[in-house]
């Protein structure tokens, strides 16, 4: 990969369904050498997804966030429960972990007593493997992954907790969108019988009532010799003051790929993850953050994040 390929990234990442011919200008190549470089890093890997981001919180859902640790199991129950995960309709990011935890996946709904229902349900099923669990209830999420390649900080989208008048069209728009955030007009126009312009004003139209907040793309942090390391952090003394200070640190820090802020009746106030080289750089993260934080935060639990066996898109329940 060489800086060509780099700046193709960066903008892919600010917005990936940026025309090829305008990122052709931008890095003086044709628009055929644009794509031929992009199908080169997805199959190096390089590219995972191309990814939307969808307010699923206007769409009446909220998100929560489940961490297991495994108990008598070998490879291919753990294989077993990790099938069993992607099926369900409402589940969509898993990782495999490394440390106190052995799983993490993201869980979406629209009431707890549903999330409480699969949690019952998914350790019934798998009682004798499962040692531990954590259930957290998301409030904020923010995404940083450029970072992974050094470039500059994107600007982040609040989200607008209203829930906006939409029809089927625009959840089939939605749904096709989520599945690949670069899928062209005509390719929409033709699966949902709409003329190219009438779907280009109806995701205008979603674009500008913020549920679509923006297209990125999803990349491979291992390629660039990179470990995901993740810290799960507790406030000694909540308030709003040391939240903010909190985010605005991880945002500006160029190690932090992404945080998530929990509702306060969690154990966890934030868990955040970080991209470092080895463990070295991650002492070194810890103790500058504890050097920032001093009185403020506790680091209860470090994990690596050993694998993603699925995406970031959202899950179908979203869109039925």
């Amino acid at each position: 990969m060489d800086k060509i390929d780099s700046k193709i990234l960066k903008s892919l990442l600010e917005n990936s369904r940026t025309p090829l011919s305008q990122i052709g200008k931008k890095v003086r190549l044709s628009r055929e050498n644009v794509y031929y470089r992009i199908q080169n890093m997805i199959k190096q890997d390089i590219i995972k997804d191309f990814v939307t981001s969808i307010n699923y919180n206007s769409l009446g859902f909220q998100q929560y966030v489940v961490f297991i640790e495994f108990d008598k199991i070998d490879k291919e129950k753990e294989s077993q429960i990790i099938e069993y995960l992607k099926n369900e309709k409402s589940i969509s990011w898993i990782g495999i972990l490394s440390g106190n935890w052995s799983l993490t996946f993201d869980i979406f709904s629209k009431t707890n007593s549903e999330v409480n229902e699969f949690i019952s349900r998914f350790l019934n099923d798998f009682e004798q493997n499962i040692g531990g669990y954590m259930l957290l209830n998301l409030q904020e999420s923010n995404y940083f992954f450029n970072k992974i390649i050094d470039e500059n900080i994107l600007v982040s989208i609040s989200k607008n907790k209203n829930q906006p008048k939409i029809d089927k069209t625009d959840i089939e728009i939605l749904k096709k969108l989520n599945k690949n955030a670069k899928i062209s007009y005509v390719d929409l126009s033709s699966a949902l019988k709409l003329t190219p312009n009438a779907i280009k004003n109806r995701i205008k139209n979603l674009e500008k009532s913020n549920i679509i907040l923006g297209y990125s793309i999803s990349i491979n942090h291992k390629h660039f010799g990179l470990e995901w390391q993740g810290l799960q952090i507790k406030l000694r003394r909540p308030s709003k003051e040391i939240e903010d200070r909190l985010k605005s640190y991880f945002k500006m820090h160029n190690k932090v790929i992404f945080y998530y802020h929990y509702n306060k009746f969690g154990i966890y106030d934030f868990d955040i993850g970080v991209i470092v080289k080895d463990s070295s750089e991650l002492r070194e993260f810890i103790n500058q953050l504890r050097k920032n934080f001093y009185d403020e935060i506790k680091i209860y639990n470090t994990f690596l994040v050993l694998d993603e066996v699925s995406s970031h898109n959202l899950p179908k329940i979203i869109f039925n």
